[in-house]
């Protein structure tokens, strides 16, 4: 297993789940349930989250920059979710059922190394058969 590169972000808060701004309306109608991660993200680990934890859903209106320590700005939107599932995958195990409860423009292997790299910047080796993701589920409150 191949770990990816994901350093904690010294500027967003751990208990938090960011949406870009093309998934609002999916968050808004609760439509998206599940997310993918680069790295071991586990309980309290590189951010990651504990299951049964109740966290906050952000719409991120302005990207931010860890590297810059330069936090995202999100639009007034409250809602709270509940994590259920946290599970460390190798990316060449994923099967079509694990992207279940994704946004749309993730269901398979080929388009989550795609939508993973263009956020967290990362080349496809980094991203390879043997490269671990973190997916987890969870229920909006």
């Amino acid at each position: 297993m191949t770990p990816v590169h994901s350093e904690p972000s010294p500027v967003t808060p751990r208990d938090e789940i960011g949406f870009r701004k093309i998934y609002s309306d999916l968050v808004r109608n609760q439509k998206i349930t599940t997310i993918f991660r680069p790295g071991e993200r586990t309980c309290n680990l590189n951010k990651g989250f504990c299951e049964e934890e109740i966290v906050d859903i952000k719409i991120i209106d302005k990207v931010g920059a860890d590297w810059a320590t330069l936090p995202p700005e999100t639009i007034s939107f409250n809602q709270k979710a509940q994590i259920l599932s946290v599970d460390n995958r190798e990316i060449g195990s994923l099967v079509v059922d694990d992207f279940r409860g994704s946004s749309p423009d993730i269901f398979d292997k080929q388009s989550l190394v795609y939508n993973l790299g263009v956020i967290y910047n990362l080349s496809p080796s980094e991203l390879a058969d043997d490269c671990i993701v973190t997916k987890t589920t969870f229920i909006y409150l």
